[in-house]
């Protein structure tokens, strides 16, 4: 087992993981800590000097963080420093003085190392394949364009968050002719990058501002899900809230909830450079990536050790699973494998029937690798518990709905609940085609969990007919008794008929002698 601690010290905070690698190649984050330190404050133009009292706030946080990394068993340290320290003359210096006070090996990247490490941490993490990306910083931006999950161009701009603020000086309420004076400006700069896109395009943004704008959405229409990666933050409602933020002075926008306190006096000018880049691309949801240079110097050690094959590039949402299931501490894996794959193939027989989509039968495949992990907090309810866990994990390639669609299914397994649905406080993130696909495809996950009840994987085969009122299935097991399975499917038939508007005809043929069509290591995921 390996424990990766991953530093990165930027113009504005000090961010600090620990990343634990089992042997399997498992990861997950065990430890995260951020500290605002200003470390470009006070830096100007002309001199272009830390100033010592910035260098000895970085380093007495630093020596907190040397000393976690120990009493917590870090096997090995990641640690950069960017803009700050990369635009300073004295950051040499500076490194080698972290280096004697903390033992720590900190490396000074390039921007285009920056804008590189941030796009590996969202392309690891947000499925999507053409995008503009944004990471802004204290002190700089990096944008990216990306086409086909491929970086194509990038650049470094050298105005961030703090830079700008001192610039213009917008710490308080900044007056129209301010406000106009700092967008002529980020303009100036957005326009001296030839590639920038001139259609419409979707926009990924990565760091503290873009996240604090999001919080104060999310606070302001009571968003039910506690979680900012991925997080869609329509345009519509970004741009009234960045003329807000310019309207309130210091104190004012420290009372706005969802804002942290230590970022209202630079949040203006943060959030003028965001609005520009989108009102630039045209795009109509600004996407938010909690993932960035951190997850990107993980991945960049994990990937040759561990992620040879590259799945998280074209299965995500498998990878992502598999990754989380390997996490915890389960020994049912061959029953929910092959649960999941008998559900999948009545998804792919009874097509006609249900009428949904491959992406549907994805969000099946994900709620049936996970449907049993409930059983880790109680047996009892355990079909609740894993509705919690699957929509608080950390999984990559899902949107906020669709995670929770696969928490509902994997919620009514056992049969769907209305009194369930009522105590749910995430009912607000979908609607009643959701609610219908969700019961639909419940049904096939309950139907297959009913027909392994014993768990002794004894269906062989299963062959769907349909009929104007019938849906008939066929059931071939290698035992010569089949009532615990039969009985287990009972509760179900009604449900169906429901649902599907026909009844659903069982028929058992036992005692048969040919291997399991259904004993597969992992279901199959349309690429």
């Amino acid at each position: 087992m390996e424990r990766i601690a991953i530093i990165d010290l930027g113009s504005n905070s000090i961010r600090f993981i620990i990343m634990q690698v089992a042997g399997s190649g498992a990861y997950k984050l065990i430890y995260q800590e951020k500290k605002a330190i200003r470390l470009s404050e006070g830096m100007t133009k002309d001199d272009r000097m830390l100033t010592e009292a910035a260098q000895r706030r970085a380093l007495d946080c630093l020596k907190v963080y040397a000393h976690a990394a120990r009493v917590l068993h870090v096997t090995k340290i990641l640690a950069v420093a960017t803009a700050a320290v990369r635009n300073s003359r004295n950051g040499a210096s500076f490194l080698k003085r972290v280096r004697t006070a903390t033992g720590i090996p900190m490396t000074i990247i390039s921007g285009r190392e920056e804008a590189r490490l941030g796009f590996s941490g969202v392309i690891h993490t947000i499925d999507q394949s053409d995008f503009l990306l944004f990471d802004l910083g204290g002190a700089s931006v990096e944008i990216s364009l990306v086409r086909n999950k491929r970086r194509l161009h990038s650049v470094s701009i050298p105005m961030g968050a703090v830079t700008l603020t001192e610039l213009f000086d917008s710490r308080d309420a900044v007056s129209a002719e301010k406000k106009a004076d700092i967008q002529r400006y980020i303009r100036k700069q957005l326009a001296a990058v030839s590639w920038l896109p001139k259609e419409k395009i979707p926009v990924i943004g990565i760091g503290g501002t873009v996240r604090n704008l999001a919080k104060i959405h999310q606070r302001r229409i009571q968003y039910p899900l506690p979680k900012l990666h991925n997080y869609q933050f329509p345009a519509k409602s970004l741009f009234p809230l960045v003329d807000e933020l310019c309207r309130k002075n210091c104190a004012e926008r420290k009372r706005i909830s969802g804002l942290s306190s230590e970022r209202a006096d630079i949040i203006i000018a943060g959030a003028l450079v965001v609005s520009e880049l989108v009102r630039m691309t045209g795009a109509e949801d600004l996407t938010i990536s909690g993932c960035g240079i951190r997850e990107g110097l993980f991945f960049h050690y994990y990937d040759p050790l561990y992620g040879k094959e590259r799945d998280w590039e074209h299965r995500m949402l498998l990878s992502s699973v598999r990754n989380y299931r390997k996490t915890l501490p389960l020994d049912d894996l061959s029953h929910t494998r092959y649960v999941t794959a008998m559900a999948d193939y009545l998804f792919d027989h009874w097509q006609s029937l249900h009428g949904l989509t491959e992406r549907d039968r994805l969000l099946l495949t994900a709620a049936g690798l996970l449907h049993d992990i409930g059983g880790l907090i109680n047996y009892y309810s355990h079909a609740r518990h894993s509705a919690y866990m699957i929509a608080n994990a950390h999984l990559f390639g899902l949107t906020h709905k669709e995670q929770l669609i696969c928490s509902l299914i994997a919620a009514f397994h056992h049969g769907y609940s209305g009194k369930l649905l009522k105590t749910s406080s995430h009912l607000s993130l979908i609607d009643e085609a959701d609610l219908l696909r969700v019961r639909k495809l419940s049904l096939f996950l309950a139907i297959a969990e009913g027909l392994d009840e014993t768990k002794e994987q004894c269906i062989t085969r299963l062959i769907c007919h349909t009929s104007p009122r019938t849906a008939e299935l066929r059931v071939y097991t290698n035992q010569d008794a089949f009532d615990v399975q039969a009985h287990a499917l009972q509760p179900f038939l009604r449900p169906f008929e429901k649902t599907f508007g026909r009844s659903l005809d069982i028929q058992w043929f036992p005692g048969s002698r040919q291997a399991s069509i259904f004993k597969k290591e992992e279901p199959d995921l349309p690429r």
